[in-house]
């Protein structure tokens, strides 16, 4: 398997040169090189880069931890399904067959001002979030950390206000839409993923059922991310002050990062052995 992604020649010889790693090329990689000036790579070829990089377990895991703030912003969507959720899914008004996502780092939100043609759900995000998504191991488990957005629900969208969450008091008449919408109040999330009970695809075709509205671009997590399936048993969710539960039902969790062909740079291939290693160091 390789990348989804090409990248650019250039890049490639800065990752090198700066870290002191060597990449073996195919013909048919020297040929892309030679003739597009970019190139995929294949998971061997950033494995065996982690590999040279962090040839032991715990200097793996390290890079891991301490990389994961460096990375900021990165992208989170939990998602969970299961029957209780799909009767909730219901009272959309639009893809009743798909379900939002629970948790997202960072926090999208509906708002008034932002429904149109190119934007018919109403989605903002906090592009830039203040608080960068932190990983850590904890005994077995896997800890994703970070504020995002937490689903509460439907509301009518007169109800909700993007900086104050739910308004305590509605002035009867008063303007705004009644049509519901999704709520999702801003809080810090922290996930605990149980080791040896999961799954993971790296750079993962975007799923039917799930609605990503509400989430991360899927194109972002196609070229640039991991997907985690597992039991919602199996997964520990905290948001906010709410007290830790065990999910229930099927659970996918995407993790990733949006970059442009823009900003393609060495730091981008190192994005890349960072999600092979946590690959590596966690569900292999």
């Amino acid at each position: 398997m390789s990348t989804r992604y090409e990248f650019d020649n250039e890049a490639i010889a800065d990752f090198c040169n700066n870290n002191d790693v060597t990449i073996t090329f195919t013909p048919d990689q020297l040929d892309n090189l030679g003739m597009k000036g970019k190139t995929t790579l294949s998971i061997e070829q950033i494995s065996d880069v982690a590999n040279q990089l962090y040839p032991e377990e715990n200097d793996l895991r390290n890079f891991i931890m301490e990389r994961s703030g460096e990375f900021h912003p990165i992208s989170f969507s939990l998602y969970v399904q299961n029957d209780a959720l799909w009767e909730i899914m219901k009272r959309k008004s639009e893809r009743a067959d798909k379900m939002l996502p629970m948790t997202t780092i960072p926090w999208f939100y509906w708002e008034k001002e932002a429904v149109g043609k190119k934007n018919p759900a109403g989605v903002r995000s906090m592009s830039f979030p203040r608080d960068p998504l932190i990983v850590e191991f904890e005994d077995d488990a896997l800890v994703i950390k970070g504020r995002g957005g937490d689903f509460y629900g439907f509301l009518e969208g007169r109800l909700v206000d993007k900086r104050h969450g739910i308004r305590p008091l509605v002035i009867p008449g008063g303007s705004g839409t009644k049509n519901e919408v999704p709520n999702y109040k801003t809080e810090y999330i922290q996930v605990k993923i149980r080791r040896n009970c999961a799954q993971s695809i790296l750079y993962p075709y975007p799923i039917d059922e799930l609605d990503y509205a509400f989430s991360e671009h899927p194109r972002a997590f196609y070229n640039h991310g991991i997907q985690i399936d597992c039991e919602g048993v199996n997964v520990n969710l905290k948001a906010g002050g709410r007290r830790e539960t065990s999910l229930r039902g099927k659970t996918t969790i995407l993790i990733g990062k949006n970059i442009k062909e823009t900003e393609d740079t060495d730091k981008t291939i190192m994005f890349h052995v960072w999600l092979v290693a946590l690959q590596k160091a966690f569900f292999l």
